[in-house]
């Protein structure tokens, strides 16, 4: 005969097996509603998730709160419980919490009791507004916790809303893993709580300082533009280089230098939001919780990279830099480390960010303009010349045999040199048969230019 307390966990986890598939569903209508609400009050926020109790939390929630004794049947503990399904919206910053709950606030506006509150669209969801937000937790610290209830049938929900932002999503994972989840005896509790409340207290004042940071890159205090993007690439870029040296020394135990790598990353972040006239603090933000996540896995840095299909190159220039720089990847640990940070960072699968990857590089060593000019001068012929340049732009760097050829300010050397060869060609040969007779020495001296780039 087993222990009741056991016999009452077995019940009330095999009942939450049984509804399991319905409190997902539930959970993602729940999701999608707030969603709807933020996005219709034109309320900026980073993402709403939702989460179903696991098993193994219900587990120990049941001996850590001794629910035996309080309920005496598991259906009424399953019904009571009130993060029977966990809803959390992420916020950016920590004074976002605050303007979230003002949204929901104002949104759920109807009652019947003074303590669950509706919207008259949709009676079935309910936030509990009576208590004052946001609520003082055991540690001291204050969070944003609401009970809710979703009414199914004649069955009553419950749910739990949490809003977070970034720093306080990092620290609640710190706390959860060392306070929550330690099953270690911990030595010198007043050392932890100080510990503790230290780690809190400084992730509040980064807090502030990007909130600051955000504010002066949306409202441009800085002189001009060039120097806003210059500073918030640095600043980027150094987070970038914190974080993956953190995981470099984990999985080797040492760490290169690799600051390059991360400052022409940030450079093709960048890049490709440049349509976008006024991209700082949206990127800033959008960098900053790739990185979060980052930070919270494991990266081997001995594994090499797999693509998940064949990579498809688009033209000759692609095909020539794109196979050359694959048969580098998992033979020499600088160009591993530069594609396994920028595959870690882009939002696609290796494949298709190798891909863009390489169109971004073709974009920038031979301009738009650059080629217009060719066309301008050579019409129908111009293509035969572009593709001559490109041919001698791959081969320059596949000779330099660098991973330097991806930095982004050789690449912009690369491309000075184009633009030279290009106002040479339209200013000294006058026709497409002179630049024929001339082109194997134009071809070679160019190659022979780019090459010492990296010499």
């Amino acid at each position: 005969m087993s222990l009741k307390e056991f016999e009452f966990i077995d019940e009330s986890i095999e009942m939450l097996e049984s509804m399991t598939p319905t409190l997902e569903l539930i959970s993602e209508e729940l999701r999608k509603y707030f969603e709807y609400i933020l996005q219709d009050k034109n309320q900026e926020y980073i993402n709403i998730s939702s989460r179903v109790k696991s098993e193994s939390s219900l587990q120990e929630k049941i001996i850590r709160n001794r629910y035996l004794k309080k309920y005496s049947e598991a259906e009424n503990l399953i019904h009571n419980l009130s993060d029977l399904i966990g809803i959390r919206i992420e916020c950016r910053f920590i004074e976002d919490e605050n303007k979230i709950y003002k949204v929901l606030r104002r949104y759920f506006n109807k009652t019947e009791d003074k303590v669950y509150y509706y919207n008259k669209n949709n009676k079935d969801i309910k936030l509990k507004l009576s208590e004052r937000q946001p609520m003082k937790q055991k540690n001291g610290f204050e969070i944003y916790r609401i009970d809710g209830c979703f009414y199914y049938l004649d069955k009553q929900i419950k749910f739990e809303l949490q809003i977070k932002s970034l720093v306080n999503i990092f620290w609640s994972e710190i706390e959860h893993k060392i306070i929550y989840k330690n099953n270690t005896y911990l030595i010198g509790d007043n050392f932890l709580k100080d510990m503790m409340s230290s780690i809190k207290n400084n992730l509040t004042m980064i807090d502030n300082q990007l909130l600051s940071l955000y504010k002066n890159f949306e409202t441009g205090k800085t002189s001009n533009e060039y120097e806003r993007k210059k500073a918030l690439k640095k600043f980027l870029a150094k987070i970038t280089y914190d974080t993956f040296s953190s995981k470099m020394k984990d999985s080797i135990g040492f760490v290169v230098d690799f600051k390059k790598p991360c400052e022409t990353i940030i450079s093709y972040s960048f890049n490709k939001m440049e349509k976008n006239e006024d991209i700082f603090g949206d990127l800033m933000i959008a960098e900053l919780g790739k990185l979060n996540n980052i930070a919270r896995k494991e990266i081997d840095f001995t594994n090499p990279i797999v693509f998940e299909e064949e990579v498809i190159f688009k033209d000759v220039f692609c095909k020539r830099l794109g196979t050359y720089i694959e048969s580098k990847l998992n033979a020499e640990f600088a160009w591993n480390l530069f594609f396994r940070i920028l595959f870690e960072i882009e939002p696609y699968n290796n494949k298709q960010d190798f891909e863009n990857f390489i169109m971004f590089i073709k974009e920038i060593v031979l301009s738009k303009e650059n080629k217009a000019n060719i066309v301008s001068q050579f019409g129908v012929r111009s293509k035969t010349i572009i593709r001559d340049i490109y041919e001698s732009i791959s081969n320059g760097m596949t000779n330099a045999d660098s991973v330097e050829i991806l930095y982004d300010y050789n690449l912009e050397k690369i491309n000075t040199l184009s633009t030279e060869l290009v106002n040479y060609i339209n200013r000294e040969i006058d026709d497409y048969c002179e630049y024929l007779y001339n082109k194997e020495e134009i071809k070679r001296t160019f190659e022979e230019k780019i090459f010492q780039i990296f010499e």
